[in-house]
C-alpha cells in the first residue's frame, strides 16, 4: 500500500514541472521564467549586434536554444545558451546594467 503512495507522489512531483525549451521548471515559476528568458534573449541579441555582423537564434537538440554570434566571414564567434542558468547570471547583469560584462565572461 505504502508504494502506491509513493507512486502516486512521483507522478505528482512530475507535474509540478513544465517543460521550457530543452528544460524541467517547477509549474509555479514557468511563466515568469518564459518572459524573462526572452527579456535576456532580445537583451543579448541587442548587445551582441553592437559587435557583430549576424547574431541568430539557434536550437541545439542536447542543449536547447542559444544566442549565437557570426563573424564577418560568418564563423561562430560565441554561444550562449537560454539555460536556467545564464537566465539567472544575465538576469543580475541586467538589473545591474552590465550585459556586456556578462558577455565578456564567455570570452574568458
Amino acid at each position: 500500500m505504502a508504494s502506491k503512495k509513493v507512486k502516486k507522489q512521483k507522478n505528482k512531483d512530475a507535474e509540478d514541472f513544465v517543460k521550457v525549451d530543452a528544460y524541467m521548471i517547477p509549474a509555479p515559476q514557468a511563466e515568469m521564467y518564459r518572459v524573462l528568458r526572452e527579456a535576456v534573449a532580445e537583451d543579448l541579441i541587442e548587445e551582441l549586434s553592437k559587435q557583430y555582423p549576424e547574431v541568430k537564434r539557434m536550437t541545439d537538440e542536447d542543449e536547447g536554444e542559444a544566442i549565437v554570434a557570426f563573424t564577418e566571414t560568418s564563423q561562430e564567434a560565441l554561444r550562449i545558451y537560454l539555460n536556467p542558468t545564464n537566465i539567472s547570471a544575465a538576469q543580475k547583469a541586467r538589473d545591474k546594467d552590465q550585459m556586456d560584462k556578462f558577455i565578456e565572461n564567455y570570452f574568458n
